[in-house]
């Protein structure tokens, strides 16, 4: 039986799982610190990874680094993150294929992605040395891949077609599909998901005013943290919350106008809007209440929970 391994990287984001594990999910954020001594407590869930004779500090932990090197900003599909994100997931010696999580089906990126994957590889994780055999790797669809799963499990009017709207950190896909998994429509637009938003809050007045009274330049990476853990503060004295509403409101009736635009020869006959995500979250208070609306409980792991029921 050939072990199969799950990766989903993302811009804010990356989870992985084994079959029949729990998925793993870290901030797409690293740090290299091979050569400084600038390091603390190694956890699970921001680790410190040896390979290729470099030292990398994952996730949380990398964010409260001096120029730390961010997903959203990137680029999630460049090998320096996709070899360090998927293999830091597997806490066990591995040989078998990996199911792979993409935007859009792009074959330059694919053919990275494959060579920078197929081969053997040594890793040390928080100190522990794994060796890992990756055989093949395989790629579906992000947002059609948790689409289908909705249908499947009854999740979804199956006597309409589905807008699936998947909102990430860095980029926003959308695809219009029917009951029995024809793809009517689908596009997979760039730097319109977290960042976006981040982006309009360090542009608001409110901000440029902290920035010029302290002199200070915020990070969009930081920003997203603010905006993911609640409390619209960045870092301990920047409070964005007055105007985080209205910034919200803008942004997301913007992002479905621009879809629904898009889309509109495709919408007819949808009776189902689903939401997922690392930002639907953002805005399940305005929309949970209305009819026709679906955002799952964790909408970070709809698309890896999919893959993992296939």
């Amino acid at each position: 039986m050939i072990n199969i391994y799950f990766a989903d990287i993302g811009n804010f984001t990356s989870i992985t799982a084994l079959k029949g594990e729990k998925p793993r999910v870290m901030r797409s954020v690293f740090q290299d610190v091979t050569y400084t001594s600038a390091r603390d407590l190694d956890t699970d869930d921001s680790p410190s990874v040896k390979l290729d004779n470099k030292v990398l500090v994952l996730g949380e932990r990398a964010t409260k680094q001096k120029n730390p090197q961010t997903a959203a900003e990137r680029g999630k599909q460049l090998p320096e993150f996709v070899k360090p994100f998927t293999l830091a997931g597997l806490r066990q010696d591995f040989e078998g294929n990996v199911r792979f999580l993409v935007p859009e089906r792009n074959h330059w990126d694919e053919d990275a992605i494959r060579q920078t994957l197929i081969a053997e590889h040594q890793v040390t994780v928080n100190g522990r040395t794994y060796k890992h055999r990756i055989k093949n790797v395989e790629f579906y669809l992000e947002t059609d891949v948790a689409v289908v799963n909705g249908y499947k499990k009854g999740l979804l009017d199956i006597e309409g077609d589905t807008l699936g709207i998947d909102i990430g950190g860095g980029t926003t896909n959308y695809v219009v599909m029917t009951p029995s998994g024809e793809i009517l429509t689908r596009r997979s637009i760039p730097k319109v998901g977290g960042v976006s938003l981040a982006n309009d809050i360090i542009n608001s007045d409110l901000m440029q005013s902290y920035a010029k009274r302290d002199n200070v330049a915020f990070k969009v990476a930081k920003m997203m943290d603010s905006i993911a853990d609640g409390s619209l503060t960045y870092g301990r004295k920047y409070d964005f919350s007055s105007v985080f509403p209205g910034l919200l409101e803008n942004w997301f009736n913007g992002l479905m106008d621009s879809i629904t635009t898009a889309a509109n020869d495709y919408l007819a006959d949808v009776t189902n809007i689903m939401l997922i995500g690392g930002c639907a979250n953002l805005v399940r208070h305005k929309l949970s209440a209305k009819p026709g609306f679906y955002i799952p409980v964790d909408p970070h792991l709809s698309n890896i929970t999919a893959l993992l029921a296939m």
